[in-house]
């Protein structure tokens, strides 16, 4: 598998390349929803988990398609991981050479929970758009609901990094919350949220909850009326509780989709729906390559809340 995936319709960005810098689930965190399943290597080292320059060969390839016009430009280059990309001591360079080489937007998907190191920070400063997240600040919820390593900083420290990376940073912020019924939504929890919304002052509040296969099954999903009362607790900052898919934007040739949907699957639980949207294809030829998956047990079922997921056997 390489260190590319997609691009995909993302609910966010639109058409999206995802850039994979973290093999399998190394993370700071444990956290109790994650779809990617139970941290493997709990740590908070820094370090070249995988190698920069073949990240950065890798995208040179891409880029030279797009540019003969072979692949689709995407709207986003988003730098993600199985776990948490800041952990990567190259993500600086990564994204200074997409800056340099193109004209794309750069997103990078994050915990939120580094951004007390200068050196993090200034690795994300040539970034357009940050998304970390902030489930809870209020301590007891926060252990239970992101379970972070003991070498974590502190979470007032967490909080004061993001307040410090929002002045220093010239693009968006769009701090994302994931709630969990019953764990982190309390009355005193959403309060000190506030407060410390207020403090990061991110140009997005964006609400979440449980929606596909938990690390686990303890998390359960906020009711969606319930998510719209707390979106409207929050003033003085624009709030959105994050939607489904966008409308399909391109089409993808078969002969690719196998291996497409096997990398998404790779990554997390989808839907079948999902599969559709995202890459664009009709629900027959979804079908058919998800029951070829199937047979050959690269993929199994899984039903969370009513519905049925796909994931890799290989987690």
């Amino acid at each position: 598998m390489g260190y590319l995936f997609g691009p995909v319709n993302s609910r966010r960005l639109g058409l999206s390349l995802g850039v994979d810098l973290l093999p399998a689930k190394i993370c700071n965190y444990d956290c109790l929803y994650c779809e990617v399943g139970k941290t493997l290597r709990l740590t908070c080292d820094r370090r070249e988990y995988v190698p920069t320059r073949a990240v950065i060969a890798e995208l040179k390839d891409y880029l030279a398609e797009v540019t003969s016009g072979r692949l689709a430009r995407p709207d986003y280059i988003t730098i993600t991981a199985s776990g948490e990309p800041t952990l990567h001591a190259g993500i600086g360079e990564v994204i200074r050479f997409i800056k340099s080489e193109t004209d794309f937007q750069v997103a990078v998907l994050t915990n939120g929970s580094t951004f007390a190191d200068l050196q993090v920070r200034l690795d994300l400063l040539a970034a357009d758009l940050i998304i970390p997240s902030l489930d809870s600040a209020r301590l007891e919820s926060f252990v239970e609901v992101n379970r972070p390593a003991p070498c974590c900083v502190s979470l007032e420290e967490m909080i004061g990094g993001l307040a410090d990376f929002g002045e220093e940073f010239g693009g968006e912020v769009w701090l994302e919350v994931l709630l969990v019924k019953d764990v982190n939504d309390g009355a005193a929890d959403l309060e000190q949220l506030r407060a410390a919304v207020a403090l990061i002052k991110p140009d997005r509040l964006q609400l979440n909850t449980v929606v596909r296969p938990p690390a686990e099954d303890r998390a359960k999903p906020m009711e969606q009326g319930r998510l719209l009362e707390i979106a409207r607790s929050f003033s003085g900052t624009f709030v959105e509780i994050i939607a489904e898919f966008p409308e399909n934007r391109f089409r993808k040739e078969r002969e690719a989709a196998g291996y497409e949907i096997f990398e998404m699957l790779q990554r997390r639980p989808c839907t079948h729906q999902d599969i559709c949207q995202a890459l664009g294809m009709e629900p027959s030829a979804v079908t058919k390559i998800i029951n070829e998956l199937s047979e050959t047990a690269r993929i199994r079922e899984t039903i969370y809340d009513g519905r049925t997921y796909y994931q890799s056997t290989k987690r």
